[in-house]
């Protein structure tokens, strides 16, 4: 008597490849930041933040930003940062960004 197997319908893992919520810097940003004990790092003046939206099987709800970045003063340089969110915690960056921004609205008191 054989018994027949039979898969039960259950979704797909989805964070099966994600990495959670993610910064990639470039490669090439590493070596602009000078490798002294006195420096404090590079800055950069962000340029442009363009971003999209996706929900896979296998990722589930994602956003995705790509945040150009230049060099500032004598330097000439572009560098891409990716951030990579799920959407709950896009939705929390976006309200903090929100909260932050009316607080900066508003005047000191002095």
């Amino acid at each position: 008597m054989s018994k027949q197997v039979t898969r039960k319908a259950v979704p797909a893992r989805r964070r099966f490849l994600s990495l959670g919520n993610t910064m990639t810097f470039p490669r090439a940003l590493r070596d602009t930041i000078p490798d002294l004990p006195t420096c404090l790092g590079r800055v950069l003046q962000v340029d442009t933040i363009r971003g999209d939206a996706s929900n896979t099987r296998l990722l589930g709800p994602r956003v995705n930003l790509k945040v150009v970045v230049k060099e500032t003063g004598k330097l000439k340089g572009e560098f891409v940062l990716r951030l990579d969110l799920e959407a709950a915690a896009a939705r929390a960056l976006a309200e903090t960004l929100s909260q932050l921004a009316d607080q900066a609205g508003k005047p000191t008191a002095s």
